[in-house]
């Protein structure tokens, strides 16, 4: 543009010196090429468009800061018609965007906690007065907006799908009622003289991981010791020449299990289903892909889920309860020929699939050479303030270089992935909330479920490839309990991770839902490493 400026200049110049030399006499039409004009007229037109938005002062919030602040977005802000081109990320499929960044700041409080005016207490539910003391000790008072509206439902019986964001409350929404159920069955089997035989749980509640079916049983067993209850749980060793740990001739109230070892012991009739009046699918979008949805149906086959499951207070009949942050949308096509999907009843947060307004999330866009550079430059900042990390990866054998290229640095980390064996990995998740290390290397197999109200920064050194990973990878700040807001920052390297980036910039710029949360995520998330060792639990 500025050749065609120079070019005019030029003609205008000589024009005038050849008007200087003719006089009066009359001059020889010269015209200018149209495309000129037009390119000319377009550029005006771009660089009083560029001065107006300069001049525009915004009174409301800034939700999205950039590097290049002419695409910057304040809330409210809105578009006559979307055109991807105002998207700060748009160009950055091209390298020369490497060094550009922006960050979505926080605009809000966390929707997962209810307003003052909307707050319900535990006290409001139709619940034993023995659980309150626990609940106390927790110091927990109120209940979250997803426990609010589930808790009622679950203690109807109700066949129910429970969907809420990251770091919600999810667990005590669903476990709290469903151990009144219990007492309540208990008290009744006592009326009336009612055996229950060894090894028949009342609950089952299936998680994908080792690491979740001990987070979950910490939590129930703090219940269990106030109300007499028993809490058992199965747990699977890497390679099948190690123990497996199963309970054995003895009284479960509740039982949690990963899928592939509940799969064995019912099919080696250890584990009895004829009491089982609950069955609970917690992290669900993990449990009902290709990967374990297999395991999923034989199960609820096994239990005998039918259309008949619902029941509040007979000995028969069983109650399901999925459970997830990202809840799968091909439920029928899964689970269709087991039970009716369509009658479950169905309850969700308005900030499910949305990104979260009270955690600021930053992107980087970096060269692959900057990466090694500047994970080390910001997990030294870390170390040094003493701020609790973790540092995904989307493959096993990245965090293991990873790790052991930051303790070159000096820089101390624990790591955690799928292709480690269960022993491995056995106390690493403790040491880092114990505070023994500030930095925790892991994969997608830490995204799911733990609870992480210590960390206070998520930083995806690998950018995550699916929508639900990046949503369980940012669900670990910011949750109910956290000290702070916590913070998410991103490399972005490849062209092929702007994509999502371009989703997740939009939604952002549209408050709006994230798109394609409903990927399968069976060749990433569960890589060789990570099937097989969820087969051996």
């Amino acid at each position: 543009m500025a050749y065609w400026t120079r070019r005019l200049q030029r003609i205008l110049i000589l024009l005038k010196q050849y008007s200087t030399l003719v006089g009066d006499r009359e001059l020889p039409r010269i015209t200018v090429p149209q495309k000129m004009m037009l390119n000319l007229e377009k550029q005006k037109l771009k660089k009083e468009v560029q001065n107006q938005k300069k001049n525009i002062k915004f009174k409301s919030p800034l939700i999205i800061s950039c590097k290049r602040s002419q695409y910057n977005h304040h809330k409210g802000q809105t578009y006559s018609e979307f055109d991807p081109k105002v998207l700060v990320s748009h160009s950055w499929k091209n390298t020369k965007s490497a060094g550009d960044h922006f960050t979505i700041n926080s605009y809000g409080k966390n929707p997962a906690i209810q307003r003052d005016n909307e707050t319900q207490h535990f006290t409001d539910f139709n619940i034993n007065p023995e659980f309150l003391p626990v609940l106390e000790s927790m110091n927990i008072t109120s209940a979250t907006v997803i426990q609010s509206k589930s808790i009622a439902k679950v203690l109807e019986g109700e066949n129910i799908q429970i969907a809420a964001e990251t770091g919600s409350g999810k667990t005590l929404a669903y476990l709290l009622p469903i151990m009144e159920l219990i007492s309540r069955q208990k008290k009744s089997e006592a009326e009336f003289g009612t055996d229950i035989p060894e090894n028949s749980p009342r609950c089952i509640i299936l998680v994908p991981t080792k690491e979740l079916v001990q987070q979950i049983k910490v939590l129930a067993d703090k219940f269990a010791e106030q109300m007499n209850f028993s809490v058992e749980t199965m747990i699977g060793s890497f390679g099948t020449k190690k123990k497996l740990a199963y309970p054995k001739k003895c009284d479960i109230d509740i039982l949690i299990s990963t899928t592939g070892m509940l799969r064995k012991f019912l099919g080696g009739r250890i584990i009895k289903p004829s009491h089982v009046r609950h069955l609970v699918i917690d992290e669900a979008d993990t449990l009902l892909d290709d990967s374990f949805n297999s395991e999923i149906k034989y199960i609820i086959n096994k239990l005998g889920v039918s259309e008949n499951i619902t029941s509040e207070t007979s000995a028969a009949g069983m109650q399901l309860v999925l459970v997830s942050a990202t809840m799968p949308r091909s439920l029928k096509t899964i689970l269709g020929d087991s039970f009716p999907i369509e009658d479950m009843e169905k309850v969700t947060t308005d900030f499910l699939h949305h990104l979260m307004p009270h955690v600021p999330q930053k992107f980087l866009r970096l060269k692959p050479s900057q990466k090694a550079e500047e994970i080390v430059l910001m997990s030294k900042k870390l170390t040094k303030k003493g701020t609790p990390a973790m540092i995904f990866c989307n493959e096993h054998a990245r965090s293991v270089w990873l790790s052991r290229f930051l303790k070159e640095q000096a820089i101390d980390n624990v790591l955690m992935n799928a292709g480690m064996t269960p022993y491995e990995r056995k106390d690493i998740f403790e040491r880092f909330q114990n505070e023994e290390n500030d930095i925790l290397v892991c994969t997608d197999i830490a995204s799911r479920g733990l609870d992480t109200v210590r960390v206070e920064h998520v930083i995806n050194y690998d950018f995550p490839n699916f929508m639900s990973d990046y949503i369980h990878r940012a669900g670990r700040v910011g949750r109910v309990g956290s000290k702070s807001q916590g913070l998410v920052t991103s490399f972005v390297t490849y062209a092929w991770e702007v994509d999502l980036l371009w989703n997740i910039e939009t939604a952002a710029r549209k408050s709006q839902e994230l798109h394609n949360v409903n990927a399968n995520i069976k060749k990433k998330l569960v890589g060789r490493a990570d099937k097989r060792e969820f087969e051996h639990e």
